[in-house]
């Protein structure tokens, strides 16, 4: 079965092995996907609102402004994808793993993610803002210039991503407890405006 056939049938998607698949601009709002696997699908525009992951692998599929607002996503990996403008607001990531993914703009603004790994991926530009999370794992990724407002930051290393540019509140609140490098640290301090004298 392919994800059509099961949105034709008004069922489930469960067990499913597809390649190759072209279903941009398609509402798939609350949609149920289970135990799958795709490749190389094409999923441009796709409304995945109110939607169900589980126990599935997306290998380098499309999710240029995919809309996963209110979404629920658990044992979920993104590999090689494009995410492009993707927005994952107000959703719940458990055990996702988003590795080697372009995700320019994306955003999980109000999202929770637990037991989530982000890595090797580049997210400038995009927005982290008002995200609650337990034991999220950033590593190698391209952060520059994206938001984390209201984002406490404690417990989570960030020493081997870039930082360029993050937008932070004005008293610095959310990095308090996160893991810097010398550079990162200065860096952001002289974003604020700080003179630094060697």
């Amino acid at each position: 079965m392919t994800l059509l056939e099961a949105v034709s049938s008004l069922s489930d998607a469960e067990d499913i092995e597809e390649k190759g698949g072209k279903y941009d601009g398609m509402n798939l709002d609350g949609i149920i996907i289970r135990d799958s696997s795709f490749s190389s699908v094409s999923f441009s525009s796709v409304s995945f609102s109110g939607a169900v992951f589980t126990d599935t692998v997306f290998d380098s599929c499309d999710f240029t402004n995919a809309d996963f607002t209110s979404s629920s996503l658990l044992r979920v990996e993104f590999r090689d994808c494009r995410m492009t403008g993707a927005l994952f607001i107000s959703s719940r990531l458990r055990k996702v793993r988003v590795e080697n993914v372009s995700a320019r703009y994306i955003s999980f603004d109000r999202s929770s993610m637990e037991h989530c790994s982000l890595s090797s991926s580049d997210f400038p530009d995009s927005s982290f803002s008002e995200l609650r999370h337990s034991c999220l794992e950033i590593k190698s990724s391209d952060l520059s210039r994206s938001s984390f407002r209201g984002t406490p930051m404690n417990g989570i290393s960030l020493r081997d991503s870039f930082l360029g540019g993050i937008v932070l509140s004005e008293n610095l609140k959310e990095i308090k407890g996160a893991t810097l490098d010398m550079t990162q640290a200065l860096d952001i301090i002289r974003g604020k405006g700080v003179n630094i004298i060697a």
